[in-house]
């Protein structure tokens, strides 16, 4: 049975995203793993490793999508069909994402320099640390309880507020139609009927 036929109408599509989202969010923030400045490093270049082939995976899937665009330019049709993956993924997956890789960067800061990069963690920090940290700097402005402390991890708090913030910026626009006025073909007033 396809999910629209049991969705109640007021349950859109990008709710059940946002609340899988905030359900991802809680069950990384349960994980008790507990890492040293030696398995930060690995699980940081681990998932930078990832990354990369995830992002590969993307654009080949949207290559393999462009082809079929009938679209005049082939960067026209690379560009539409990127889009179109980025809305099959939807705005709270990519979110996730982005929090997933900066609590990476995160991590290798903190690989690097353990005793300078942040203040307020523990010898043993948690991954869940990291990611909290990571969302609360991306969406509000850093946690008070742990502090960026080495220039690197200052710099890429400072980087990751102005990312987050036209992360943030783009989400929040999606909801809005920002003055769209219909085409007159689309039965609307034009300014000079008016």
């Amino acid at each position: 049975m396809p999910i629209g036929e049991v969705r109640p109408d007021w349950l859109t599509a990008g709710a059940i995203r946002l609340a899988l989202l905030c359900l991802a969010i809680v069950a990384i923030e349960l994980l008790p793993v507990r890492l040293t400045p030696h398995s930060a490093g690995w699980v940081a270049a681990l998932g930078a490793l990832a990354m990369v082939v995830g992002a590969a995976l993307f654009f080949g899937a949207a290559r393999r999508l462009a082809d079929r665009l009938p679209f005049l330019s082939e960067s026209q049709q690379l560009a539409d069909a990127a889009l179109l993956q980025l809305r099959r993924i939807g705005l709270p997956l990519l979110g996730l994402l982005f929090f997933l890789a900066w609590t990476l960067v995160y991590l290798g800061v903190w690989a690097v320099h353990p005793a300078e990069a942040f203040r307020g963690l523990g010898p043993r920090p948690r991954f869940a640390d990291f990611f909290y940290y990571s969302v609360s700097t991306a969406l509000i402005s850093p946690p008070g309880d742990i502090l960026a402390h080495s220039r690197g991890a200052r710099g890429a708090t400072m980087i990751e507020m102005l990312t987050g913030f036209g992360v943030l910026t783009a989400y929040l626009s999606s909801f809005v139609d920002w003055g769209r006025r219909p085409a007159p073909d689309e039965g609307g007033e034009t300014p000079e009927s008016a």
